[in-house]
């Protein structure tokens, strides 16, 4: 290889490694906004909302703290799961604390922790715990969808 045509292969490694990185700090953005998404959706206790932040597809999976078993497929885990906490507590609040977020530019995967409130509507005093989490959003066109929600609760 002559010098130039060494050259012009670095150039366009550096654009390529440029390029790739102007395009990540967007994409983790948008996963950002997809996670609090979430949240926002779930201490609202809003069906709709959180029905259009998931993938509609067979593959997603949701187990929340208190299931003992996974939920499978978008009916079970989005449309048949989520009624029924928004059904059993009149107030519900969830914030979550990012440890690390990742993306190969198609999958991202978010872990932390969760700090809950969940007021009954039987009454009562509201039920509180952290849980351990991680979720998974899949790239599809511009938007991020969660594909996997999974909440373990951290021992005391």
């Amino acid at each position: 290889m002559d010098r130039r045509t060494v050259l012009m292969s670095v150039a366009g490694l550096a654009l390529i490694s440029t390029t790739a990185a102007a395009q990540q700090p967007s994409d983790l953005d948008a996963i950002k906004v997809a996670n609090q998404a979430f949240y926002k959706a779930l201490s609202a206790r809003d069906l709709r909302a959180m029905e259009s932040l998931w993938a509609n597809k067979a593959y997603v999976v949701n187990i929340g703290p208190r299931n003992n078993s996974v939920a499978v497929g978008y009916a079970d885990a989005v449309t048949k799961y989520w009624p029924v906490p928004f059904d059993q507590f009149s107030q519900i609040n969830v914030s979550s604390t990012v440890v690390q977020l990742q993306s190969n530019g198609k999958i991202a995967w978010v872990v932390g922790t969760e700090k809950a409130s969940l007021q009954p509507k039987s009454g009562g005093d509201p039920l509180t715990f952290e849980t351990f989490v991680t979720n998974t959003f899949e790239k599809q066109g511009n938007h991020w969808l969660m594909t996997s929600h999974h909440a373990q609760p951290i021992p005391k």
